[in-house]
């Protein structure tokens, strides 16, 4: 495997292991530890290491260790916040500029989805959303808008399983196979406003805990 795979590899092991709380929020971890928990040699760990780092998902501290981004409300608010902008373009252009057989991809993922809640699977429903996200956002053929919104995916993916996970794995579901539904027909309003209600889900657990 090249060195650039390796390092998209190291990249996306790590990402699931953030997201998913094993390497814990605020939490400072040595080289070594990062090496063990995620089976990753040295140098793409230190390639992924210094992407994530430039997402301010970590913070690499000389001497100490690396420090994994703590759930802090206030920066949630804002992470939501200029997430559902850009979600909200990428949403609109990808319903836009769908192709017929993007259209019968992202079906696909309704399947998937209900497979993972009859599971209850969480994990197994965050890699997949991951994926219809991804994809989507490949349909808006807007990279600038794409690059710019995917750490604020990773974080908010992490802040649902916090503090939602299981509990609202259905409801999650459901409302992302609307969103399906609203892309492959070609309904721009009616995905927006749906992309929009699963960021509000969001931001109303921000506000209960800072009170706004």
């Amino acid at each position: 495997m090249s060195e650039n795979n390796l390092s998209s590899k190291a990249y996306k092991v790590l990402e699931e292991l953030i997201v998913t709380l094993k390497l814990e929020p605020g939490k400072t971890y040595s080289e070594k530890e990062l090496m063990a928990l995620s089976d990753i040699s040295r140098t793409p760990l230190r390639e992924a290491l210094l992407k994530l780092s430039s997402e301010s998902l970590i913070n690499i501290i000389p001497r100490r260790g690396i420090e994994i981004s703590d759930i802090n409300m206030s920066n949630q608010l804002s992470i939501l916040e200029t997430r559902q902008v850009l979600d909200n373009l990428l949403i609109a252009r990808a319903t836009r500029f769908v192709t017929t057989s993007e259209k019968n991809r992202i079906l696909e993922f309704k399947k998937y989805m209900q497979l993972a809640v009859e599971d209850k699977d969480v994990e197994s429903f965050l890699k997949i959303d991951k994926q219809l996200d991804q994809f989507i956002f490949e349909c808006a053929r807007n990279e600038y808008a794409t690059n710019a919104t995917a750490p604020l995916h990773i974080r908010s993916r992490r802040f649902w399983y916090y503090f939602k996970g299981l509990d609202d794995l259905e409801n999650c579901a459901e409302i992302h196979m609307k969103l399906i539904d609203a892309i492959i027909s070609s309904n721009e309003e009616e995905a927006v406003r749906i992309s929009t209600e699963i960021i509000d889900s969001l931001i109303d657990v921000v506000k209960k805990y800072i009170n706004i």
